[in-house]
């Protein structure tokens, strides 16, 4: 007679919660995308391509009710036997139940669509140089595609004439600058891609549809919005405490955080004092800091220079045994042009998680020429020789590059739809302290250059949550950044627009690294790659949810 056999009750209803929990993420997921197709492209999911977001009012009251709906769906799931079916899986679950509040919040309550310009111009044209720079597809295919979005720029930008109402003057102001760097993709870039096939005819009109259509926004920001751009730059107490809730899953409050900026800030400030000392005992950090910013590579040679300290972070790392590195090589380029309002100096992109390319991209703004001979020597003392090292481990090796083009094949496929800046972020601070343990930093005046930075960090704790929950002036905060940090005036001044346009961002830096050190000393018995590599495994996620899955990784190795 043939043996029957039956799965017990317990791992039955587990294995049916885990089913449903994949079919409502693969539907959850696939209205992301319908909703928001520029987001898809950066994720690498490229079936929207020819489309870009619907910012119409029906359009964001469609999504927020299918959000409701699948926020109800995924509460019905029963949650403890899916965490006994795989604790991976809980802590998927997590992420996208507060990814689905998350983007409620911003839907219903914040309505950042009705006060931040950037919302149409940032993200869609990044967006379209996504479709055009990343070579996933058929030069032509991707073409059409670009073609496609250019030509529903003016509905866009009509939606966003309908949608904004009173924003913060510096959210305007910032939009302004998006809004010229566009119309310079427009018209400088896309005719070099034009000029690659043929007939470009299609493409080329779209550009200049879409150029015409960004010249009347411009004059629309500047001579209409700008005069009603009265609203309050900060997002409040309440709102920024949702931020470190929803977006950060930390267990701290404002006051608790500001409490650290605080701390780290004295720490630093004295031990920069001792550092310098060593260097030179006659001179101030200030002083030091002063004299070797006018040391930086000639403007022509930038590129060639952070090209040159990847390469040798990269040797370094590997043949000091640090962490586990990606095979994918990160490649240094200009900052595009419509990206340079808010990347004035440096950033990292990263590949899509599911773009098969995986090479990511260390974007250098290169100096304006344009701007007089004064602005264009304090954009390269941004570069200076003691300084750019400690932002190409800081964005390269073993920071950005490292951790995210890992996190891209980490997890599960819905874990990589997740990106917590506190994680990035404070990984790739405390990439900066990680080599000057290494012995990287030869040139005492690179550690002083790494303290400062650290100084500057800790002071964006302070700062930025200082504008948002307590109404500190942004002029206030500059001058702190001027006369506490040594930023240079138009150096704080543009942090201090980032403080206003990213909210929760900048902050994430320090405390991120906090954690990270944090992380270290309850992990002290493994082995430094270990530690790293077991930290990295977990994906882009907040620290909360990467500490659960490390005890039971712990766990599970010593049973």
């Amino acid at each position: 007679m043939k043996e029957t056999s039956f799965a017990p009750p317990v791992a039955a209803r587990a294995l049916q919660q885990r089913q449903r929990f994949e079919t409502l993420a693969a539907a959850y997921f696939e209205s992301a995308y319908r909703a928001s197709p520029t987001m898809a492209t950066d994720l690498g999911i490229h079936t929207y391509d020819h489309l870009l977001d619907d910012m119409s009012q029906a359009a964001l009251q469609t999504r927020i009710r299918e959000l409701k709906a699948f926020r109800r769906k995924f509460r019905a799931l029963d949650v403890a036997h899916l965490k006994n079916g795989d604790a991976s899986v809980a802590t998927d679950y997590t992420l996208i139940l507060s990814d689905i509040e998350s983007e409620l919040w911003l839907l219903e309550d914040t309505r950042d669509w009705e006060t931040d310009p950037s919302y149409y111009v940032a993200d869609p044209f990044f967006a379209i140089f996504l479709v055009a720079s990343r070579d996933f597809a058929p030069l032509a295919e991707r073409v059409d595609n670009v073609a496609a979005r250019l030509e529903q720029t003016p509905d866009l930008l009509a939606a966003a004439r309908a949608n904004l109402k009173n924003p913060p003057h510096i959210l305007t102001e910032i939009g302004i600058e998006e809004t010229e760097g566009a119309i310079e993709f427009c018209e400088l870039l896309i005719p070099e891609i034009a000029a690659q096939i043929k007939p470009p005819r299609r493409l080329a009109r779209a550009a200049k549809q879409a150029a015409h259509a960004l010249r009347e926004f411009l004059k629309y920001l500047q001579d209409d919005l700008m005069l009603t751009s009265t609203g309050k730059p900060g997002v409040g107490a309440k709102d920024y405490a949702k931020i470190l809730e929803y977006d950060h899953m930390l267990p701290y409050t404002i006051a608790q955080v500001v409490a650290m900026g605080e701390r780290v800030f004295q720490e630093t400030e004295r031990e920069m004092a001792l550092w310098a000392k060593r260097i030179d005992k006659q001179k101030s950090w200030r002083d030091i800091a002063t004299a070797a910013r006018a040391e930086f590579p000639q403007r022509h040679r930038l590129l060639s220079a952070y090209r040159r300290e990847v390469e040798r972070l990269r040797e370094f790392v590997r043949a000091h045994d640090l962490v586990t590195l990606p095979e994918q090589d990160c490649e240094v380029v200009e900052t595009p042009p419509f990206e340079r309002a808010l990347n004035s100096f440096a950033a990292y992109i990263a590949p899509g998680p599911f773009e098969q390319d995986q090479r990511g991209q260390f974007w250098v703004t290169p100096v304006d020429l344009a701007a007089p001979r004064a602005q264009q020597i304090e954009q390269l003392e941004e570069h200076c020789n003691f300084l750019y090292p400690v932002t190409a481990a800081h964005e390269a090796y073993p920071g950005h590059h490292v951790q995210l083009v890992r996190a891209n094949q980490a997890g599960s496929r819905w874990r990589r739809h997740f990106s917590s800046s506190i994680f990035a972020e404070g990984w790739a601070l405390y990439s900066e302290e990680l080599m000057n343990q290494a012995g990287y930093y030869q040139d005492p005046r690179v550690r002083l250059f790494q303290l400062k930075d650290r100084l500057w960090r800790a002071a964006r704790v302070i700062n930025e949550i200082g504008i948002h929950c307590y109404d500190l002036p942004m002029d206030d905060a500059a001058r702190f950044l001027v006369d506490k940090v040594g930023l240079t005036h138009g150096a704080a001044r543009a942090e201090t627009r980032r403080y206003i346009a990213e909210p929760g961002q900048p902050m994430s830096y320090l405390v991120g690294q906090l954690e990270v050190e944090r992380l270290r000393k309850k992990f002290r018995r493994l082995p430094l790659k270990k530690f790293h590599d077991l930290l990295l495994d977990s994906g882009t996620i907040p620290f909360a949810l990467v500490e659960q899955e490390m005890e039971a990784k712990v766990a599970n190795s010593k049973a």
